[in-house]
């Protein structure tokens, strides 16, 4: 009887330790959960060149969006507005800076600390947390909250620019749920911003999020965005000369 009783006691602590231990998890267990739900490290590596076209669903129009990507951290994206008579516009990111549409159709340099934050954010390749120590960046797990009704493990990324980013990962799939943070822009602007990823889907064995939500909050008025992805292509040939700095 006494070891019948042990033994019980035995399987209910056992039951007690186990969700800890769930809880106990480390950064580098989760991101390499999160690189395995890309679809690899093999196949993340072996797509070298993106090239992403979206409809960005604005308050006031739609944005025709056509984004380049060459590794390391190479950024193109050209943007033109579906109202009559709207220029197309072009941003780059290369490893000397980062430059933006002006007014009147000049082009403006990013001062070189918000070259850096852009290009940790919107040159990376893979995402923030593939790679990340070697990027620089600092990981810390946060714990465990409700993100649109769904359990996330939360993750604090401190960029190597110095940003800070809290990253979301849905703790079935272990794919990005949400991104938060600040959001510094040329002139001084600054939002606070909040991304949310869906609708993964696989190009060449990698998932990437076909759907993303933005919104930006602040001084400013608020500003949502919704984007949708048409078509990603992986591994199209392009010349690095697509990167350099646009005239003008």
């Amino acid at each position: 009887m006494r070891m019948a009783v042990r033994a019980r006691a035995l399987v209910l602590g056992a039951a007690v330790v186990v969700p800890g231990a769930a809880w106990a998890q480390t950064v580098d267990d989760i991101v390499a959960r999160h690189v395995a739900a890309r679809g690899g490290a093999e196949k993340l590596e072996a797509i070298r060149t993106l090239k992403i076209t979206r409809t960005v669903a604005t308050a006031f129009s739609d944005i025709k969006v056509v984004i380049y990507r060459k590794r390391p951290a190479l950024f193109r994206a050209e943007q033109q507005s579906t109202a009559p008579g709207a220029p197309l516009t072009v941003r780059v990111i290369n490893q000397d800076g980062a430059w933006d549409p002006g007014p009147g159709g000049k082009i403006v340099a990013r001062e070189d600390r918000l070259a850096a934050e852009t290009r940790d954010l919107d040159a990376d390749f893979d995402g923030l947390l593939v790679n990340w120590s070697a990027k620089g960046h600092t990981v810390t797990f946060e714990g465990r909250e409700q993100v649109g009704g769904r359990e996330a493990l939360k993750l604090q990324v401190r960029l190597r620019s110095g940003l800070i980013r809290t990253v979301y990962l849905d703790a079935e799939t272990y794919l990005d749920r949400r991104h938060s943070g600040v959001l510094n822009l040329p002139g001084g602007r600054q939002f606070d911003v909040t991304i949310d990823f869906d609708n993964w889907r696989e190009v060449e064995g990698v998932k990437f999020p076909f759907d993303v939500t933005e919104e930006r909050t602040g001084k400013e008025p608020v500003q949502s965005f919704v984007i949708y992805t048409e078509r990603i292509e992986a591994n199209v040939p392009i010349d690095d000369g697509l990167f350099a700095a646009p005239k003008g």
